[in-house]
C-alpha cells in the first residue's frame, strides 16, 4: 500500500520495498546447467561457436552464423528440457 501512495502523490516518502539488485546468475561457466544441456543437445554446435570465439577474440560479432546456429539448437533443446516433466532435469 506504501507504494501506491506514493505513486499517486501522496507522500515524499520513497517505498523500500522495491530490491532494484541485479542477480547474476553462472549461465557460461561450464559446469552450469546450461552449457550441460547445449553439450547433450548441441555439442558440435557448441564446439564450432567455443571455437569460433576463440579464434576470434571473443567477438562474438565475428561468429554470428555459428552462432545463430548455436541458437536454433539451443531453442529445441531448452523447449524439450523444459517440456519434459518434472523430476528429468534437476540439477
Amino acid at each position: 500500500m506504501e507504494n501506491m501512495v506514493h505513486m499517486f502523490g501522496g507522500t515524499k516518502k520513497k517505498s523500500t520495498l522495491v530490491d532494484e539488485r541485479v542477480i547474476f546468475f553462472a549461465r557460461e561457466d561450464e559446469d552450469s546447467p546450461r552449457q550441460d544441456i547445449l553439450g547433450k543437445f548441441c555439442n558440435e554446435d557448441l564446439k564450432a561457436f567455443k571455437s569460433c570465439m576463440a579464434a576470434n577474440g571473443n567477438d562474438e560479432n565475428k561468429c554470428l552464423e555459428t552462432k545463430g546456429v548455436l541458437d536454433k539448437c539451443a531453442a529445441l533443446a531448452f523447449k524439450e528440457v523444459n517440456g519434459s516433466g518434472p523430476g528429468k532435469w534437476v540439477y
